[in-house]
């Protein structure tokens, strides 16, 4: 009898001791995810972190005073799965308390930042741990993104090998390029907790938005690494159903956090403060940094040299800044010697010939010559080809298809797309911009090409 009764007291202290050691064991990751009524959502974003291949995580998600139904939904996942570690704010507080709130009750040695309303890569968390692992240096890992809408049907993901991983930028390329706007997808975001505690690192609880872009600047100004792997690991929904107040304040406020940056080596002016850069501003306000940097160090100088030699021409006297709206890039072409001239950026050559003062054209060395005409002291790209009509479900406009298979819209520039024809009077355009889908666009009897539908994942350029 005393023996069962030992034994029996054994098994249950046993039992006891392994409740506790999981209760409080350190979990390699700690998910962190603010949401606030999004019941529609977040059934999938939730399930794409409990379905990955790494499990040594535990799930932090903060509701900021949702409606029951969500509360419902939250209540029920956190009883499938132990997991989950659910927390109520009694009132709705705003994205950054919540934010820290989860932050502050994480206990892993990294945290992976989600969004209710985007989905992780089942491999996530199993290549973003061993990049951070083979990379005791990087503080802040950033992944790649993907956008897609609201309803939109994302494919199954092949999970082949998820600890192997594509590094993508230079060391010295976020540091750097934070200063002019928020380079890190949020939802993507992975970081070590140990930096965070020993900088003080925290959100600022005043801000309704950028509150992200806001920590990001907290890890620079603080000397935090940050790099980043080209994989598409997040995929980020564009519904844009936030209020009109918080679209306002993410204008603000990234404002505001160019001012910071900026600061740190010169007082900016008005004009120096934009929501976005093109390459030629970037390029005056990076030497300024740079000379600024010299008298005063605020980070290593050679991440302002780099990225400063990477965009801007070393004489601008024999450079020309160029905007290509078709292949979506800008930036300048320098003088080489009589003969050649490089795109800065990505060392593609060519031999460029001035027609006129307003009026070049570049012979690329392995691609199609163009050419590019001045306006208000930049030079843009004539786009040339046949000219059709498109006729969306909520615009109508004029379509330039050149021979390189590409086109865009004539009166929205930013509307460029790959084209793929379908037959004598079907086309299949896949636009540039994220937010949109590809389309199907039939020609009528009028001679004018009509939406048809949206294409599925399987049918894409």
């Amino acid at each position: 009898m005393k023996k069962a009764v030992f034994v029996l007291s054994l098994l249950i202290v046993c039992g006891v001791s392994f409740l506790f050691y999981k209760e409080h064991k350190t979990p390699t990751v700690s998910v962190v995810m603010p949401i606030y009524n999004r019941p529609d959502l977040a059934p999938r974003s939730i399930e794409s972190i409990l379905n990955q291949t790494f499990d040594d995580f535990e799930f932090v998600i903060v509701d900021d005073g949702s409606n029951e139904e969500t509360k419902k939904l939250l209540k029920e996942y956190a009883k499938k799965d132990s997991r989950i570690r659910l927390f109520h704010n009694r009132k709705n507080m705003g994205i950054a308390y919540s934010r820290q709130r989860a932050l502050d009750a994480a206990r892993g040695t990294f945290i992976a930042t989600m969004d209710s309303d985007d989905w992780s890569a089942p491999d996530r968390l199993e290549k973003s741990v061993a990049f951070m692992l083979d990379h005791p240096d990087v503080d802040v890992l950033s992944v790649g993104a993907k956008g897609f809408g609201k309803d939109e049907f994302i494919p199954n993901y092949t999970v082949e090998n998820p600890s192997l991983y594509t590094v993508s930028k230079k060391p010295g390329f976020f540091e750097v390029e934070l200063m002019f706007y928020n380079t890190i997808p949020n939802a993507g975001s992975f970081y070590r907790r140990d930096f965070v505690k020993e900088k003080h690192i925290k959100h600022d609880l005043n801000l309704i938005s950028a509150e992200d872009y806001d920590l990001w600047r907290q890890f620079v100004v603080n000397g935090g690494s940050i790099a980043s792997i080209s994989d598409t690991l997040i995929y980020i929904r564009s519904h844009h159903t936030n209020s009109s107040e918080y679209y306002g304040a993410m204008h603000q406020n990234s404002l505001d956090i160019h001012k910071k940056f900026f600061s740190l080596f010169f007082v900016p002016t008005a004009d120096e403060l934009k929501f976005e850069y093109n390459t030629k501003e970037k390029c005056s306000i990076l030497k300024k940094m740079k000379e600024a940097n010299l008298v005063k160090p605020r980070m290593p100088q050679v991440y302002l040299e780099n990225r400063y030699n990477e965009l801007c021409p070393l004489d601008l006297n024999n450079a020309y800044y160029l905007v290509h709206g078709l292949n979506k890039w800008e930036g300048f072409i320098e003088k080489q010697d009589e003969n050649t001239w490089v795109r800065i950026e990505t060392d593609s050559t060519g031999r460029l010939v001035k027609i006129g003062d307003n009026k070049i054209e570049i012979h690329w060395n392995g691609y199609p010559m163009e050419t590019f005409v001045k306006k208000n002291d930049v030079w843009e790209y004539v786009l040339t080809g046949k000219e059709i009509t498109l006729k969306h479900k909520n615009w109508s406009d004029k379509f330039i298809m050149s021979d390189e298979g590409k086109g865009c819209r004539v009166n929205i520039k930013t509307e460029c797309a790959k084209i793929k024809k379908k037959g004598s009077d079907t086309l299949w355009i896949d636009w540039v911009n994220l937010a949109w889908a590809s389309e199907e666009f039939k020609k009528n009897h009028d001679g004018v090409y009509e939406f048809v539908r949206e294409l599925n994942e399987d049918e894409r350029i």
